[in-house]
């Protein structure tokens, strides 16, 4: 049986890069913009291309546009 903190002295050891949080990433008032248009369905086809390939290469910015869709929701009266 191996020691309890072997596993973490190996860990430890290993090259791997460093392990860190995500920040919230700031959306600039320009790209909210775009992801009001996309979100709604009104942007131009190169907006939404322009928007789908950030989305993929920055998935961490997938919330604002949650946000953006949930504000195009009625709100219950």
């Amino acid at each position: 049986m191996k020691d309890d903190f072997q596993i973490i002295l190996e860990f430890l050891e290993t090259d791997r890069p460093e392990v860190a949080g995500r920040a919230a990433t700031a959306v600039s008032s320009e790209f909210r913009e775009k992801l009001a248009r996309f979100a709604a369905g009104r942007c131009t086809e190169e907006e939404r291309a322009q928007v789908k390939k950030l989305l993929q290469d920055q998935p961490d910015l997938i919330p604002a546009l949650a946000r953006e869709t949930l504000a195009l929701r009625p709100t219950p009266e």
